[in-house]
């Protein structure tokens, strides 16, 4: 894939046939992926008893689910429209829960609801070049009610683990939260006469890069176990993708790596992914929202470590905005360096968080 402008041509989309587009774009989109067997394998000890083995799900919840769906959402590969289920939610919820339960206690999830639909949707850009499109996924309804049902039974263990610096998807925290946290640290330093340095890091395709092995490792020291996590193993591997556009739709592709964009545990999945973030920045102030991280102080320590296999950190593009009281001088360094004395950050004065905010 392209990594910065027309570096590559392999981004461009050079084809009038709409079946040709769609098989580019879907090439493109899935080059990101990385391949599970290029990591090591982990070597720390699971716990020896798992808190959660398994999930018996009743009919109350899965129609409780039905019935809160937005019925304007798209549908995915099935085209089983999220109206359909909303409005028969009291006849087909037992039958629903019946199959539901028989996919978490054999712990696999149906091949068919592993495959996404990939919508290429315009950013900006010149338009014939793929990376300026967002991939926007499709996935099956019936199976994110599934997951809606596994998300409820999951999350107050999910919170028990997951850092409190984490303010993406997890309860009661917010983006407002986090802007929060972050004034009120940038406030008493500022009270003091002191300096912030805010270094805002940027995870390349940071969801799409999750390693499956890694992650599975991470639920298993989380304390999930038994049929649970086998589920949780069959839900992450062995999906696929496909683009529809102007009408085509291409083959499939296989996603071997990432959490499933468009899902209900994806996200959550990736917090616990990068729970272990905040441990490595020992002398920093950490904040973070979902793949968007704050970082106040030291950051050469982050970037050494190694315990996100998959995601990459680009330093050229991390920001770095220098907080001071009004009329002060910026004191300290001029810039970092990270990795190579000559790799330098940019600084910058103002950044799409702060435009509303006055300090």
């Amino acid at each position: 894939g392209t990594k910065n402008g027309h570096e590559s041509q392999s981004s461009r989309i050079k084809a009038d046939n709409p079946d040709d587009i769609t098989s580019m774009f879907n090439s493109y989109f899935a080059s990101v992926f990385d391949s599970d067997d290029s990591l090591r394998e982990e070597t720390s000890h699971d716990l020896e008893t798992p808190v959660l083995s398994e999930i018996i799900l009743t009919v109350e919840e899965v129609q409780a689910v039905l019935e809160t769906l937005d019925v304007t959402k798209a549908t995915g590969p099935d085209n089983v429209p999220a109206r359909l289920l909303k409005e028969t939610a009291p006849v087909i919820s037992t039958s629903l829960c019946t199959l539901f339960n028989k996919s978490l206690s054999q712990g696999a999830l149906p091949e068919d609801w592993k495959i996404a639909n990939i919508i290429p949707v315009y950013k900006k850009g010149e338009k014939e070049y793929a990376e300026n499109y967002r991939p926007i996924s499709l996935l099956s309804i019936v199976s994110k009610v599934l997951e809606r049902c596994v998300f409820y039974n999951i999350r107050e263990q999910l919170y028990q683990v997951i850092k409190t610096s984490q303010h993406g998807f997890t309860r009661g925290k917010s983006c407002v939260t986090n802007l929060l946290e972050v004034l009120n640290y940038i406030g008493s330093i500022l009270d003091v006469g002191g300096q912030v340095d805010a270094v805002y890091l940027d995870m390349s395709k940071a969801f799409d890069k999750v390693n499956h092995k890694h992650l599975l490792h991470k639920l298993r020291m989380a304390g999930f176990g038994g049929s649970l996590l086998q589920w949780f193993q069959s839900y992450l591997t062995n999906r696929h993708q496909r683009v529809t556009a102007q009408g085509s739709t291409s083959t499939t592709l296989p996603v071997t790596s990432g959490v499933p964009q468009g899902s209900i545990l994806g996200p959550v999945l990736f917090s616990l992914y990068v729970n272990d973030l905040p441990d490595t920045v020992t002398s920093s102030h950490v904040a973070m929202f979902a793949d968007d991280t704050k970082l106040f102080k030291n950051i050469n320590s982050l970037l050494k470590c190694h315990i996100m296999p998959g995601i990459s950190s680009n330093p050229m593009k991390f920001p770095l905005l220098m907080v001071t009281t009004s009329g002060s001088d910026c004191r300290g360094l001029k810039s970092y360096s990270v990795h190579e004395p000559r790799r330098q950050l940019r600084r910058t004065r103002t950044l799409k968080q702060f435009q509303q905010m006055t300090i």
